[in-house]
């Protein structure tokens, strides 16, 4: 089976080079597309879009599938793979919460049923050995097949960016591919950051007991507890109406060390607390360890802001010790998940040896 790999393209992200924009705003085939058409090469069984393809966190909706179409439709020219398969990243996770609306959700009640729970973690599996007892081709073992003679599984929602239809699978957080040499984790590594993993990380310290998640949580665990973090990074700031061009600005201030609009913002909002921490005369030693502790406050953040390091293009981030037990605890939990797979079919999956991820 012959497949290829790309990550972190972020279409409408104004900065992309796969997809660019033309003197009247309009995007187009980007100077880096034939640098990837190269690599990829043609006729790949599946092209697996690992993440961060599209970037709902800085731009609306539109404007990012109006990027991602134009390169859809390239790559559906130029045949450079029959089937993708979509594992969703921190900048585009809103498109696996559409998979799960419509899955789920849309289409249940169209079908005058119940919504359904979500699934969280739907993994995919791709078995090359040479002795498989699979058709050496993409399996969701928890997704049911199509009827027929076309794609497996397919016929989501976003079959349809490209005029003759393009044929997307879904699985999410993992895909685990298996060959005569080595078994592989393909994830985005999301959750090997800090903010992603921040809320389970946290509720775990803080309340183990009230979750009854056992001693090792899974990954359905994970993706469930990050969610609402997930979803206001992810997609929730970059449809905020104008919002987002503040957002969009302060983050590329951050990453440019330019701190004079938020040191502005900061100290409104410093006298805003002070507006409302009014006290009488006889309390006015509350009124100076306020106005003490915002102070010590303001600059905390803005020191901490002046050495924010970028995951995208850091070489050293996967040799930090903290990105390294994140990597541990959710190795841990594919584990888990890759135990029920195998109880569950005769997949015979092994334990991973490898791991592909984009994010950085």
């Amino acid at each position: 089976m012959k497949l290829a790999i790309i990550s972190d393209t972020h279409f409408g992200d104004p900065m992309g080079t796969l997809v660019s924009y033309d003197s009247s705003n309009k995007p187009i085939v980007g100077p880096k597309y034939n640098v990837f058409r190269e690599a990829a090469g043609k006729g790949n069984r599946y092209l697996i879009l690992l993440g961060d393809i599209f970037d709902f966190s800085i731009t609306s909706y539109s404007k990012a599938y109006e990027a991602g179409k134009v390169f859809f439709e390239q790559v559906k020219r130029d045949q450079i793979a029959d089937e993708m398969i979509y594992i969703p990243g921190n900048h585009d996770a809103d498109f696996w919460h559409t998979v799960e609306y419509e899955v789920n959700v849309i289409r249940r009640i169209n079908q005058g049923k119940n919504p359904r729970d979500f699934r969280f973690s739907v993994p995919g599996f791709i078995d090359v050995r040479s002795n498989s007892q699979t058709s050496n081709d993409l399996i969701l073992p928890d997704v049911t097949e199509h009827d027929g003679t076309g794609p497996k599984y397919c016929g989501l929602f976003l079959d349809r960016i490209t005029e003759d239809p393009s044929y997307f699978n879904f699985a999410y957080p993992n895909v685990y591919m298996v060959t005569d040499n080595e078994s592989v984790l393909i994830t985005h590594g999301q959750y090997f950051e800090q903010y992603w993993a921040f809320a389970s990380e946290w509720v775990t310290k803080l309340a183990p007991d009230a979750l009854e998640i056992g001693d090792q949580m899974d990954l359905k665990e994970m993706v469930g507890i990050n969610f609402p973090l997930s979803q206001l990074a992810g997609s929730g700031i970059g449809q905020a109406g104008p919002f987002t061009k503040v957002v969009r600005k302060v983050q590329r201030d951050i990453k440019d060390g330019q701190l004079a609009d938020i040191t502005g913002y900061l100290g409104r909002l410093d006298k805003e607390i002070d507006k409302q921490t009014q006290y009488p005369w006889y309390k006015q030693y509350l009124e100076w360890v306020t106005d003490v502790i915002s102070c010590w406050a303001r600059k905390k953040i803005l020191s901490g802001l002046k050495t924010v390091e970028s995951t995208r293009f850091d070489e050293e981030f996967i040799h930090k010790k903290e990105v390294q037990n994140r990597v541990k605890n959710f190795y841990k939990a594919s584990q888990i998940e890759i135990h029920r797979l195998n109880q569950s079919y005769p997949l015979n999956i092994p334990q991973p040896d490898t791991i592909i991820f984009g994010h950085t």
